[in-house]
This record gives C-alpha cells, sequence and structure tokens, in this order.
C-alpha cells in the first residue's frame, strides 16, 4: 500500500505521521483493499479547507474532512485524496472530550468510506455507512 501524509503546516511529529499512515493501513486491509492501493491523506489549516470547500463545494466555511476520490476502472488501486482540518479535529475533540488521535481516526473512517462510494444523503445511505464507520471503528479499537 501506498499511503502518504501531506502536513505543510507541520500539525503532526514524525511518529503521529507514522500513526497515521499505519491507521490508514488498518482500515483498508480491513475493508479487504488491494495490497496495492494508493492513498493521500492531508492535514490542512482552516483557512486552507475553507478554500477547497468553497472551490469544490461551493460552501463559504471550514469543514472537518473532504474526500477526493479518483478509482476508476483505468486505476482501480487509486482511492483517491482525503483532506482534514487539523484545527478542526482539534476543537471537535475537545468539544467531544477526546483525544485528537481519536477525531482523527473517526474522520479517517468516514472518508475511506466516501471514497469506497458510501454516502449519508439518504437516511438509508446514512444508516448504512454509520453501521459500517462502527464496525470498523471496533475492529480498530481490538486492532490496538
Amino acid at each position: 500500500m501506498e499511503i502518504s501524509v501531506v502536513d505543510r503546516e507541520e500539525f503532526v511529529d514524525g511518529p503521529a505521521r507514522e500513526n497515521l499512515i499505519r491507521l490508514v493501513e488498518k482500515i483498508l486491509l480491513y475493508l479487504d483493499l488491494s495490497a496495492r492501493s494508493e492513498l493521500c491523506v492531508s492535514l490542512v489549516s482552516d483557512r486552507d479547507m475553507r478554500e477547497l470547500n468553497r472551490q469544490y463545494r461551493q460552501i463559504d466555511a471550514t469543514t472537518d474532512v473532504l474526500c477526493f476520490p479518483q478509482k476508476s476502472e483505468a486505476t482501480p488501486d487509486l482511492l483517491g485524496d482525503i483532506v482534514i482540518s487539523y484545527e478542526t479535529a482539534v476543537r471537535h475533540s475537545r468539544r467531544l472530550e477526546i483525544t485528537v488521535e481519536e477525531e482523527l481516526r473517526l474522520l479517517l473512517v468516514h472518508a475511506v468510506l466516501h471514497l469506497l462510494g458510501f454516502d449519508h444523503k439518504k437516511k438509508k445511505e446514512r444508516e448504512a455507512m454509520r453501521e459500517k464507520e462502527k464496525e470498523v471503528l471496533s475492529y480498530l479499537s481490538g486492532a490496538e
């Protein structure tokens, strides 16, 4: 698997970056994805996330995570890009009284499922996605 983490603002140190890569690998392995899978995770500021959200979703506000799927018949192993606002993740973790690492785990599971085609716009889709999120998070809790 080729997992890259882009963190130009240096929100996390080297060991935390390696932990993120291992976490994504565990998620992909659990979901039975190819060993050749490729995925990029970017940690960005609220300012940068707001610009991306405005550019790609026409919403002039920051958000916690954006996904950019790239998987196609021609590139079945190229899953895509996940962009996480690290500053928003920190705020959410404080509000939820969990660690930043736990919040990042939630966001990464959610985002990978989006890259695989899960959605939450309709009630039935939302229920299926939430169930899969719980399943993957449960696995990750036991795998640590």
